[in-house]
């Protein structure tokens, strides 16, 4: 950028005034001042601790589960936990992640608060609007959970081998 800058300054010394000149107008310093960069704060730290905890509880959950029916604690069932894992986080978060998208993009202040964004969203498109993208949000949380679920059990194996 500085290159391009002192280049386009060299050809015309009306061209480069600074840093300042080269932000692109439509990015959140430039429309809401540097408070634009947490916008949405709030709903995002929401929306992780739920997902993380929806996670991470299911997966102990759903691998107990499996294990108790009889099948061996190896990849395969690791895989589906992972996947269960995956299936409840989305089931759970979607919502608190259609609100948090909704409130960090209302540039035209269309919701006063986490709230308002939720009631109005359900009032005026119903609670299936909570669950848009639920298939593209399940392939990608459900595949990071399976990688993330692996990693665990297999470091778990190599730290701290079991005595069976």
């Amino acid at each position: 950028m500085h290159d391009v800058a002192c280049d386009a300054s060299q050809i015309d010394p009306n061209c480069f005034q600074g840093i300042r000149s080269q932000v692109p107008e439509d990015t959140p310093v430039v429309e809401e001042g540097l408070a634009g960069l947490w916008k949405g704060i709030g709903p995002n730290i929401a929306r992780n601790a739920i997902i993380n905890a929806a996670e991470l509880a299911s997966y102990d959950q759903i691998k107990s589960s499996l294990l108790k029916s009889g099948l061996p604690d190896n990849v395969p069932t690791h895989i589906l936990s992972g996947l269960g894992a995956g299936f409840f986080a989305v089931c759970i978060g979607s919502p608190v992640d259609v609100v948090k998208s909704r409130v960090m993009g209302d540039k035209e202040k269309r919701f006063a608060g986490v709230i308002d964004c939720f009631v109005k969203t359900a009032r005026e498109e119903g609670i299936g609007a909570f669950y848009k993208g639920f298939l593209p949000n399940f392939a990608r949380l459900g595949s990071w959970n399976v990688a993330m679920f692996l990693v665990l059990e297999q470091t778990k194996k190599v730290l701290a081998p079991s005595d069976k």
